[in-house]
Order: C-alpha cells, then sequence, then structure tokens
C-alpha cells in the first residue's frame, strides 16, 4: 500500500495550476486513446461482419453441386438456377438456388449456422415467388432448408413446418427427411 505523506510547503495557485494543467493534458491523452480504441474496433467489427459473409459465400459455393445432384436426381428437376435474382416493380427476391420440374418449383435456401428466421425467411420467399415469377405459374412449390451447423430440434421445427431439411457435411449436402415426411406446397 502506498503512503502519502503531506508536504509541508503550502499550495500556492501556481502549483495548483500546474496539477491541473498535467491532469487536463492526461484526460486528454486518455480521451484520443479511448477514440482510436472505439475506431479500431469498428474497423474490427466492419471486418468480422465481411468474414461472416464471405464464410457464408464459401459455405455455399462448397455445397451447390451437391444440391444440384439431389434437384436433378432425386426431384426430377430439368433446370437448377444458383442465386437466383428477381426483380418486379422494385422488389428484389433472392433465392440461394432453385430448382425447375415439369410440375413443380423448388426453393433452397443455404445456412452456414441455422436460426428460427430462417424458416420465416423461406416462407416469405415462396410467397413472393409464387407471387411474381413465371416459374410459379401452374406449379406446386417446394421449400429446402439445408444447413451446415445446426441442432436436432432445429431440423425438426423445419420438417415440422413442412420444409425439406438439407444437412450440409464434408462439403456435401444430404436429404434428412423421415420416410413418412409430407412437404408443405406453398
Amino acid at each position: 500500500m502506498q503512503e502519502y505523506h503531506q508536504s509541508t510547503e503550502p499550495l500556492t495557485f501556481e502549483k495548483v495550476w500546474a496539477m491541473f494543467q498535467e491532469t487536463r493534458q492526461s484526460m486528454n491523452q486518455t480521451d484520443k486513446q479511448i477514440k482510436e480504441t472505439d475506431k479500431q474496433i469498428k474497423e474490427l467489427g466492419k471486418q468480422i461482419g465481411g468474414l461472416a459473409n464471405k464464410f457464408g459465400s464459401f459455405n455455399e459455393g462448397l455445397v451447390m453441386p451437391s444440391l444440384h445432384k439431389i434437384l436433378l436426381e432425386k426431384f426430377n428437376c430439368n433446370e437448377a438456377f444458383e442465386n437466383y435474382t428477381y426483380k418486379n416493380n422494385g422488389d428484389i427476391l433472392e433465392i440461394d438456388m432453385l430448382g425447375i420440374a415439369e410440375d413443380a418449383t423448388y426453393i433452397i435456401e443455404i445456412k452456414s449456422h441455422f436460426r428460427d428466421e430462417a424458416i420465416e425467411q423461406i416462407i416469405r420467399e415462396a410467397a413472393q415467388f409464387r407471387k411474381f415469377s413465371k416459374y410459379s405459374k401452374d406449379k406446386k412449390i417446394f421449400c429446402f432448408l439445408a444447413a451446415t451447423h445446426y441442432k436436432d430440434e432445429e431440423q425438426k421445427k423445419v420438417l415440422n413446418e413442412g420444409i425439406y431439411f438439407i444437412s450440409i457435411s464434408d462439403d456435401v449436402a444430404k436429404l434428412k427427411v423421415p420416410k413418412n415426411f409430407k412437404p408443405k406446397e406453398w
């Protein structure tokens, strides 16, 4: 513990003013350091966000060949589009992958980390797709959620909504639905 000794010299205005100036200078330096640290934290946040987006794109790119195979072989699609974008009257619909068969259209949303919002997102996409796209005319629309990281209970939520579930591991997509699964048509 540090001991404090009272000085025998009397405090003068000049001494108090000098101590005040030192304190103010020290506080100004601290403020500058805090502002610089805040700037660095904000930049780091941007970089982390950019990395997360790149990981998502990387994840999508790795799994696309497996998804093509599922759509073409298991669901008889004659066409499959990656990163399908549709614009109508200023509204933009973006779908990770779209499969087109004679009697049905398949919408796939790919997530590296599953979140409950993904279910709401794909349901909105199906509704928008039905409303706007030429590929939805007189066709059934089915939805798929593909995820790398998910919990079993999350997979069950997806299936309970009538959405196909695809697990992604080792760059391979596997359709994971029980035999009695009944997909919902949008």
